[in-house]
């Protein structure tokens, strides 16, 4: 990639619970999917976090205010909410 380039970087985790009890009957996946965890979790929905990156000469540059990504950042953050 070139300098200038902006890429917006979007990881994240979504959990759909059709989809689980489809792949669990089935055992599909089971190699990958903790079937036992997962389920404790099902009706969670998801996160992304999303950043948005300048390449630039030396490597990259996140664009923007930094946003909280550990769990002690969020949890800090939520508990100052409270």
């Amino acid at each position: 990639m070139e300098p200038g380039v902006v890429l917006t970087v979007e990881p994240g985790i979504y959990f759909i619970p059709e989809l689980i009890d489809l792949w669990k009957k089935d055992n599909k996946f089971k190699e990958f999917i903790n079937y036992e965890k997962v389920l404790k979790h099902k009706d969670f929905h998801g996160i992304r976090i999303e950043d948005d990156v300048v390449v630039t000469q030396k490597g990259y540059k996140v664009l923007g205010k930094p946003i909280p990504k550990t769990v002690e950042e969020v949890e800090e953050l939520a508990s100052m909410r409270d």
